[in-house]
């Protein structure tokens, strides 16, 4: 027992000096390094403080929230968030104790991710629509745009007539875009943010168009309008299948329709055929669970009538 433990003491001893000997040898260049390295947090350090513009916020409610115009109300939308995801819960926990009482955990369980689901997918409606929007208007501001270019307006004057002559959402976009350029953000800097909050391919190409005139030239007045004239052309060829995809998406409509169509009849007409099958707790899963799959079977018909231009 005694020569292990002085074995094991022996072992650590000459470890332990060992390492002593290499941390001397190389004493200067880990200072070196240290210095260094402290020496670089601080600059950083100094540069984040110096900044004077907000960072973007990277997660996914910001993005959403970017993409809807809401990014002022981040803190009070996070907080509604919360609140639709427990009130989600309770709701469905209720709506499950009326009909089966064994299933109240169970549905305040599953209506949590449900409520933060459907706060999610609301905000996204909200975000689509104002996106469709400004795509709609992309076309105006690039004629603008070009009108001004070829005048001989700077990139930045550009920006300045589009904000006051350019309808809302996008006037807010480019006029926030100014206030960046005006307090002395890197341009292209501000056209990355812009593409975060402006989420049209069209857009983004533009970006890359003035990206690569800033860098070896060309005529940037003929670029952007050949992207207005791209922008009409996809216009014209999505509302060509809009309408050659209507029957099919009235179809699908029916059809997602007609089961509960039947039963609210069914029951409206013949309340006692329908009564004993709501009467039972197991009847009643097995009808949830079948609206819910009548419900993705419906959103499988829309999504296959609907075309992305």
């Amino acid at each position: 027992m005694e020569v292990a433990v002085m074995t094991f003491v022996s072992v650590t001893l000459i470890g332990l000096i060992g390492l002593a000997m290499l941390k001397s040898g190389h004493a200067d260049e880990l200072s070196r390094l240290y210095k260094h390295k402290r020496k670089m947090a601080e600059k950083n350090q100094e540069e984040v403080e110096d900044s004077i513009f907000v960072q973007q916020k990277t997660g996914y409610l910001a993005r959403i929230l970017a993409l809807a115009g809401l990014e002022s109300k981040y803190d009070q939308m996070k907080t509604t968030w919360i609140c639709c995801s427990f009130g989600g819960g309770l709701v469905l926990a209720v709506i499950l104790g009326l009909s089966v009482p064994e299933l109240v955990v169970v549905g305040f369980i599953l209506g949590i991710p449900l409520g933060a689901a459907g706060f999610v997918f609301y905000l996204s409606q909200v975000a689509k629509r104002r996106q469709a929007r400004m795509t709609e208007q992309l076309p105006q501001v690039l004629e603008t745009m070009v009108s001004a270019l070829r005048a001989g307006s700077p990139v930045l004057e550009c920006f300045k007539v589009i904000s006051e002559t350019s309808p809302d959402p996008i006037r807010g976009e480019f006029k926030r875009g100014l206030i960046s350029l005006q307090l002395g953000k890197p341009f292209r800097d501000v056209l990355k943010e812009m593409c975060l909050r402006i989420k049209a391919p069209d857009f983004r190409l533009l970006t890359q168009a003035v990206f690569i005139s800033q860098d070896v030239g060309g005529n940037l007045a003929d670029v952007v309008a050949t992207i207005a004239d791209a922008i009409r052309e996809r216009f014209k060829l999505r509302d060509f299948l809009a309408a050659l995809t209507s029957q099919g998406k009235a179809t699908a409509m029916f059809i997602g329709c007609l089961p509960y169509g039947i039963t609210l009849l069914t029951y409206c007409a013949t309340p006692g055929y329908i009564i004993p099958f709501l009467n039972h707790p197991v009847a009643r899963i097995v009808l949830l669970l079948l609206m819910i799959w009548e419900g993705i079977g419906f959103y499988i018909l829309m999504k296959m009538t609907t075309f992305e231009v």
